[in-house]
């Protein structure tokens, strides 16, 4: 049902209206007449009290999480993963030279080739959790109210989607570290 039309001398509640409509006064004052989401007395009017500050599109897709939660090690991964490929690879340069004096190199490629394969099997894994982690713990910060850096979600979501599918995670490096530095600054975490 709708809601009852508001008659300037009816303040009397009806008690019938549709949870969605817009100009349902909840504390049971008035109608918001000027569509400002205010009454006449200045209180607040709708179906549920706004929280954020930014249009969920995910909604209940993915999990809520709280500020306390561990969801930015996934967003830290990635540049673990950076760290150990690059200093794997070294490795591999510096047993490759040693090898080819020794056995001609098979022992090296084949050991290569086991490393970039684990590599490119947790790549995989990060390049669906990292914008999945900065989505979800992005909306944890924004609706923390113990939070002093309030993140948009949707964006911060989607440029970490943009670093792992456009650029291979060349940009995903530096914007993981700017994020958990801000992250660590606004709730000292990680």
């Amino acid at each position: 049902m709708d809601s009852p039309p508001h008659n300037a001398g009816d303040d009397i509640d009806t008690g019938s209206h549709d949870d969605d409509s817009a100009g349902y006064d909840d504390d049971n004052t008035g109608y918001d007449d000027d569509n400002t989401g205010y009454d006449d007395d200045g209180t607040s009017v709708g179906t549920s009290p706004q929280t954020t500050d930014y249009e969920d599109p995910i909604g209940d897709l993915l999990p809520y999480a709280s500020v306390d939660s561990n969801w930015w090690y996934w967003i830290a991964a990635p540049i673990a993963l950076f760290v150990l490929s690059l200093v794997g690879g070294i490795l591999f340069f510096v047993a490759f030279l040693f090898d080819i004096l020794l056995t001609g190199g098979i022992l090296s490629v084949t050991t290569g080739i086991l490393f970039a394969g684990i590599a490119s099997l947790i790549g995989l894994v990060l390049s669906v959790m990292f914008p999945v982690a900065v989505y979800v713990d992005a909306r944890a910060l924004c609706e923390a109210p113990e939070s002093s850096w309030s993140p948009d979600p949707v964006l911060y979501g989607l440029v970490a989607l943009a670093g792992v599918v456009v650029t291979a995670f060349t940009v995903s490096i530096p914007f993981g570290i700017y994020y958990l530095y801000r992250r660590h600054v606004a709730v000292g975490t990680p």
